[in-house]
């Protein structure tokens, strides 16, 4: 916010040197008041710089931007299947899920915004697609039992198909995508679920989680 105050009160107080000037060359005080319109119009262009760099400087910060979506927590109940508690950001209660496979997967809708739209404050915005349990093994991931689960329902128009309808509406649209991520489910791991600019991360919150994501990353064979 900063970076629309100083520039507004700079241009400010350049308009009014800038008037102030020209109130003097109607007054016939020609030498101060030129002065004044000079020193006010170099006041003015440097809160119009100022302006352009906090421009610049908001789109840096909207892109960086990080936003929990929510936190998993896994029990395990027997091999390849587990209990997952999900607590999204702006519910007060978590909902538990039953999920079979190696690993969990939570998929998103995002609608990323032009960057003339970023910089005057229109974020990218997200829609929770669906949650699911997925196997190691391709061949299990063809013949094992599937878990998948909703994660929204559709009131009123769906903006996203009406986006891919329309062509992107009229280039304010820079980009609309499906985002996922999936991690390894391990007994007691906690995950956060992270929504950037971009897309959908995943962060460790405990040392089963940490010890999972080591040994899911770590190639077959190879030991710590």
């Amino acid at each position: 916010m900063i970076w629309w105050i100083v520039p507004v009160a700079v241009g400010f107080f350049g308009l009014v040197v800038t008037l102030t000037g020209l109130s003097r060359i109607g007054k016939r005080k020609m030498s101060s008041g030129t002065a004044r319109v000079l020193g006010g119009g170099i006041v003015l262009s440097a809160a119009g710089l100022l302006a352009m760099m906090g421009m610049n400087l908001q789109t840096y910060s909207r892109l960086t931007l990080e936003r929990t979506v929510a936190i998993v927590d896994l029990q395990r109940i027997e091999p390849q299947h587990f209990s997952a508690q999900v607590k999204l950001a702006q519910d007060d209660m978590p909902v538990t899920y039953d999920v079979r496979g190696d690993e969990i997967s939570l998929q998103a809708r995002v609608i990323k915004w032009s960057s003339w739209r970023n910089v005057i404050g229109y974020d990218s915005i997200y829609r929770l697609d669906r949650l699911s349990g997925q196997y190691a093994s391709v061949e299990e991931e063809l013949e094992a039992p599937r878990t998948v689960y909703s994660m929204h329902s559709d009131p009123g128009v769906d903006v996203f198909d009406m986006i891919r309808r329309r062509g992107g509406w009229l280039n304010a649209v820079d980009a609309y995508y499906g985002s996922g991520t999936y991690v390894p489910m391990v007994d007691g791991a906690s995950y956060e679920i992270i929504m950037t600019q971009n897309g959908l991360i995943t962060r460790a919150l405990n040392e089963p989680a940490s010890r999972g994501l080591r040994d899911w990353a770590r190639p077959e064979g190879q030991s710590l």
